[in-house]
């Protein structure tokens, strides 16, 4: 069993036993909307969000979201005698899954806890004089930490959009997607 898999299980235990908690005060489905940065470039994203509130202060969040980052490098072909450097794009694909406690004030909501991120596939991003026709992620599972900080605004008693900013650091590479993000999300109960 991979190293990672152990503590998977434990994050999904842990959030699934709290969905069922006796102490329940509201669930909540949506989309959330967000424009994330890594290296500068701002690249958007889309993912189905649920959200239970246990207690009137604390709660959990997770969701299943989209994410892309734009892997830029550079490909050197021999040439004769000489060596040619050729600069390639190629966006990653990701599905990254939040396991977040949420602590809700009036001021402002706070949310935090690991994201687990999985690669999907990937596709080349600039028309250059060399094409890549293999590209892969070792590994494809990593692990990292997310921080937010949002604000709930009633549309309807069942309807509430959220704007957030976030701050997510990713472990096994190395990197760092901050921007922000709206969720809209409809009361279940």
């Amino acid at each position: 069993m991979p190293k990672s898999q152990p503590l998977v299980l434990l994050f999904a235990i842990s959030f699934f036993t709290a969905f069922n908690s006796n102490a329940q005060k509201a669930t909540y489905v949506g989309l959330n909307f967000t424009v994330e940065s890594t290296s500068g470039t701002l690249r958007p994203g889309l993912g189905a969000k649920i959200e239970r509130k246990l207690t009137r202060r604390s709660g959990i969040e997770s969701g299943l979201y989209y994410r892309n980052y734009v892997h830029s490098f550079v490909v050197t072909v021999v040439n004769g005698n000489r060596l040619e450097n050729f600069p390639v794009a190629v966006s990653e694909r990701q599905i990254s899954i939040p396991v977040l406690y949420k602590f809700y004030s009036r001021i402002v909501n706070i949310s935090i806890g690991p994201t687990f991120d999985f690669y999907l596939d990937w596709k080349q991003k600039n028309k250059s004089s060399v094409v890549v026709n293999d590209y892969s992620v070792d590994p494809n599972f990593s692990i990292g930490l997310m921080g937010k900080l949002s604000k709930s605004f009633n549309l309807t008693e069942k309807i509430f959009l959220e704007p957030e900013v976030r701050y997510n650091v990713n472990f096994s590479f190395d990197r760092i997607f901050a921007g922000f993000g709206v969720a809209a999300h409809y009361k279940l109960h």
